[in-house]
């Protein structure tokens, strides 16, 4: 085989060179691949050339925006934006030469489109589509309107080791596999890795061949070894101990001595090969490579194992399925997985060790690679964490974890949180991403999978050589489950389980690119394209012009504490604020100058805010009676404001055996199949308090309790309601049943069900912290995200998500006297952002919450914040009761401290949150202070007081 080295490098450089002579070929004339469907192009190219990174590729789909190319040999695509000229390529161009730090398969990974993730006993292992599937020849193409379709098989059938037969007639071995060897070396080769012996009837061998534990006379009978080629006496010894246990493995005997008389009749009279054992492994690399050219198979090799009583190979079990569609929308490209695709081992059988197994599939990364900017990249990875972030491409954090967050946050299903972390995290709101390249940037909305979707990000230098995110998606969800075991010698150890989802996810997954070019090609280029996607998909409209800056107030009416009664502790409700309260609060704040008030109502129902179980409505007596309530409402909309009060359908914060709610019946599961719940934590130990566990509601039971709540809800005449955590908590319900199972995405279709339900009653809703599926149902959204922070990756925040809801979803800051920041620095924030002001309130003093559940509400007393909600709306009024309601066109930041956000209408917001003065176009902005540049007149404002 060594003398054919130089001969297979000339041949290789023939193939080269004959390779690239075809590329040169129009594009329509390559020649078609084995197990390709290729009917006419829809389109012919135009005069002019492609571009030179094009070339080996075929054009499948064009329209006025984009032109669409595959090649058919790798199956990677790109996209040509025809304005800019730009090509996005599904995998790096040129990643040959720019890749410097991935190698072998890792390297080879950089031709995948799908990769997936899977478990073999708890282990965790990796498929992708080139490694895995099209090396292998196992895709199919086919063409749809608008592009393409590619059905992917992943799962080598059978390794390279199970075409070399260890045992075969000599005359199957001479006829299958030497007769179709042209060369007489390669023959000789081949043959001498294989020793020729039978079984001969009254042979009687001159060593007298022996073998431990084996009875040869009961065995052999009148039968003899008679081994033809020339061996010492040990190695034909050895020889029949070889084949012997290749018998005991193939029949699951336990010795040797059991192997039986009927088991080893292929060896009567037959003149019979077997592969030595001591083989060197380049020898045995070699010899697989010749017999793979004559076209023996493994199910060739079934044949011949069986005659001699020895296992067959036996092909993988890791067979895997999944399509990818890649189609062009307009001026957007569209890419789905569908969900009747995917298809994984589930309970197949093993016959090699004689059980059922299952290969749970539990993720899927789509086009992990797409638009990956190199080491030479000037631009940044866009990522939806919180308000939003950058990581700047090229950034050196090789060292930092990878960006991988869940969109929506966490599923608080999958299992209880175990401890409170000491990193507060933001979660995503909105499922994009995006990366911006020099001079040009896509955008992906992730349209279908999104609630199960996650966003994962790297930078150059952590895996390979590029700047790259992308959406997985987690088709089953799992976690990993602690047993604890006692032994007696070891004492207690822990042990660990996977527990995965009862069946896989069963819709599409689709994602939307969207290319943004010049001064569009920038992260509030993909917030306008993102807004307008949400206009024309849902309809939202613009706000109404209003003169007033409305204030958004958090108003704590009851809260419970533990109190003595009659000497015994007791959970009793106490009293922060009344309705009648609240109407004082309300003319104080009128007679002082402002004029909107938007009341989130919190602990009117029963039991304060860890109200009864919400299928009814029922009002907390302490509080005041239901005419005060509605008195309440109206005094608010007469003053152009309006009322929300919240409940919380999401979780139970009191089971009483009066209510509707059983737990085994109600409560979502956890993956271990235990009932849900949300553990509230001691903020000093950070560990659970059991006695303060909260069940979660299942999602399908939603339609039941707000059917209900919504009967009595309408009686009291209120046009708004909070919706507590509803648009932003996002869970499951993993029953055992499949039939019985929520999933993530169901969950969400239940949800946006229940909110377009609640709004078709004529409800203005408030949703704190709305993800982007209850934005089209938002009036208000409260507690909108305010950070970006976390994960060290991260480089910059941006306001992203403000910027989104500009002009179309008014959009309140979290309550002003809770937040961590200094009133300054909350002040220019909410200029930044567009934001509304928020402060959370209540009649009674603050003392009230001490060594409560509530003690995290520290600063509520309305009489000792008075004066700073004053201050700071009034400083501020006078801007942004202008801009609240317009549309961000742009933000950009100068530095760390100093940034510029353009409204619709010219005007410029720039805020200082240094402690030393700039300038600016001109115009001096103070120290914590803040500037509005318009286009007729240049103000400074906000100096530090």
């Amino acid at each position: 085989m060594r003398w054919k080295v130089a001969l297979s490098t000339c041949i290789a450089l023939c193939l080269m060179m004959a390779a690239g002579a075809l590329a040169q070929a129009p594009l329509g004339e390559a020649p078609e691949s084995p197990g390709v469907e290729s009917p006419a192009v829809e389109s012919q190219a135009p005069e002019n050339p492609w571009p030179e990174s094009l070339a080996g590729f075929d054009l499948v789909a064009e329209n006025e925006a984009l032109a669409l190319f595959l090649n058919e040999e790798t199956v990677e695509f790109a996209v040509l934006h025809k304005e800019s000229g730009r090509v996005w390529h599904s995998n790096p161009h040129d990643r040959q030469r720019k890749e410097t730090i991935a190698a072998g398969s890792n390297k080879a990974m950089l031709n995948a489109q799908l990769v997936l993730t899977y478990y073999l006993t708890n282990r965790q292992y990796q498929m992708d589509s080139y490694n895995d599937a099209v090396v292998h020849g196992q895709y199919q193409i086919h063409r749809i309107p608008g592009g393409f379709r590619i059905d992917f098989d992943f799962g080598k059938r059978w390794q390279d080791a199970q075409y070399l037969p260890q045992i075969i007639s000599e005359e199957r071995f001479n006829e299958l596999i030497l007769s179709k060897i042209p060369d007489e070396r390669d023959r000789k080769f081949l043959r001498d890795l294989y020793i020729l012996f039978e079984l001969e009837e009254g042979y009687v061998d001159p060593d007298g061949i022996s073998v431990l534990g084996v009875d040869m006379d009961a065995l052999l009978g009148d039968y003899g070894v008679k081994v033809h080629d020339s061996l010492r006496a040990s190695d034909k010894r050895r020889l029949f101990q070889e084949y012997l246990n290749l018998v005991r493995e193939g029949q699951r005997y336990t010795t040797l001595g059991d192997v039986k008389p009927e088991d080893i009749t292929g060896l009567y009279d037959t003149p019979t090969l077997m592969l030595r054992w001591s083989i060197r492994e380049w020898d045995r690399q070699d010899a697989i490579a010749l017999v793979k050219q004559t076209g023996y198979t493994p199910e060739d090799a079934a044949v011949d194992h069986e005659r001699y009583g020895v296992a067959p190979p036996y092909p993988d079990l890791r067979a895997f399925s999944a399509s990818l569609e890649v189609l062009l929308d307009g001026d957007t490209l569209l890419v789905r997985i569908p969900g009747d695709s995917i298809t994984f081992p589930d309970r197949v059988y093993d016959p090699a060790n004689d059980r059922t197994v299952t290969y749970p599939l539990t993720a899927i990364s789509l086009l992990p690679y797409f638009g990956a900017a190199d080491a030479e990249s000037d631009g940044y990875l866009f990522i939806p964490d919180g308000t939003g972030a950058l990581i700047y491409a090229n950034n050196g954090k090789t060292t930092a974890q990878p960006y991988n967050r869940r969109v929506y946050g966490t599923d608080y299903a999958m299992q209880p949180v175990p401890e409170l972390s000491t990193v507060e995290m933001e979660q995503i709101h909105l499922p994009v991403f995006g990366i911006k390249d020099n001079d040009q940037a896509f955008l992906a909305v992730i349209e279908q999978g999104d609630a199960i979707a996650r966003i994962e990000a790297v930078v150059h230098g952590m895996r390979d050589s590029f700047n790259r995110v992308w959406a997985s998606f987690d088709v089953m969800p799992h976690v990993r489950v602690h047993l604890e075991a006692a032994g007696e010698l070891i004492g207690l150890r822990q042990l660990f389980i996977n527990m995965y989802q009862s069946r896989l996810y069963h819709g599409d997954v689709v994602v939307r690119y969207m290319f943004l070019t010049g001064e569009e090609a920038n992260y509030s280029g993909m917030a306008r394209r993102y807004q307008d996607y949400l206009v024309d998909r849902y309809g939202l409209a613009r706000l109404e012009p209003r003169d007033t800056l409305p204030l958004v107030l958090d108003v704590v009416a009851g809260i419970d504490r533990i109190q003595p009664v009659f000497g015994v502790p007791t959970n009793v409700v106490v009293p922060m604020t009344t309705y009648a309260q609240a109407e004082e609060i309300i003319r104080d704040l009128t007679a002082s100058g402002i004029r909107a008030l938007e009341f989130r109502l919190l602990g009117w129902l029963k039991g304060g805010i860890n109200h009864v179980f919400p299928d009814a409505v029922r009002l907390e007596p302490k509080i005041g009676a239901a005419s005060d309530l509605s008195r309440l409402a109206a005094s608010l909309e007469a003053l152009g404001g309006g009322l929300y009060p919240s409940v919380d359908f999401t979780v139970v914060h009191r089971d009483r055996l009066t209510d509707s709610f059983i737990g085994f019946r109600h409560a979502s599961r956890f993956l271990n199949r235990k009932q849900a719940y949300v553990n509230q934590h001691n903020i000093a130990t950070l560990q659970p308090d059991d006695s303060k566990r909260r069940a979660l509601v299942s999602p399908a039971q939603y339609d039941r309790i707000i059917d209900g709540f919504a009967r009595g809800y309408s009686r009291l005449g209120i046009g708004g309601l909070s919706l507590g955590d509803l648009g932003r908590r996002l869970v499951s319900d993993f029953r055992l049943n499949p039939r019985n199972l929520v999933d993530r995405q169901q969950a969400l279709g239940i949800v946006t069900q229940e909110l377009q339900r609640l709004k078709e009653l004529g409800l203005d809703l408030m949703i704190e912290g709305a993800n982007a599926y209850a934005l089209p149902y938002a009036s208000y959204v409260v507690n909108a995200p305010w950070f970006s922070r976390g994960p060290e990756i991260l480089d910059e925040p941006v306001p992203f998500y403000q910027m989104v809801l500009s002009g179309y979803i008014p959009h309140a800051a979290p309550p002003g006297n809770l937040t961590p920041q200094d009133r300054r620095v909350y002040m220019l924030k909410l200029l930044e952002t567009g934001a509304l002001p928020s402060f959370a309130v209540a009649y009674a003093d603050s003392s009230l919450v001490k060594k409560s559940s509530f003690d995290h509400l520290y600063s509520l007393s309305y009489e000792a914040q008075k004066e700073r909600i004053l201050s700071l709306y009034h400083e501020i009024e006078g801007v942004h009761k202008n801009l609240w309601r317009q549309r961000i066109l742009e933000h950009s930041c100068v530095d760390r401290e100093v940034c510029a956000t353009r409204y619709e209408d010219g005007s410029v917001v720039v805020v200082n949150y240094g402690h030393e003065g700039v300038v600016v176009e001109g115009v001096r902005v103070p120290p914590l202070g803040f500037a509005v540049i318009r286009e007729t007149s240049r103000d400074e404002g906000g100096a530090q007081q």
